[in-house]
């Protein structure tokens, strides 16, 4: 019986904790995802989180909007670091 993969198998799922982001005039949803992608991360998935968390229908925003923008939580519990 190999027992490799467990460690990965039950890893735990990333915590993320919301933060409030203003829409600034020429701002689009890409540029707030990209802000806060991590290293080695999809741009693509930031934008689908923050989709969620707000409920957007779709992706136009525009300035003023306050955006909730989910923020992966380290087991310190500090937030992870933006670009």
């Amino acid at each position: 019986m190999a027992y490799g993969m467990y460690g990965s198998a039950f890893a735990d799922e990333p915590v993320y904790r919301n933060c409030s982001v203003t829409v600034a005039q020429g701002d689009t949803l890409w540029d707030i995802a990209w802000r806060h992608t991590e290293n080695k991360e999809d741009v693509r998935e930031v934008m689908h989180r923050i989709s969620r968390a707000n409920a957007l229908k779709s992706r136009h925003i525009y300035p003023g909007q306050v955006l909730q923008v989910p923020m992966r939580v380290q087991d310190s519990g500090l937030m992870v670091a933006t670009k």
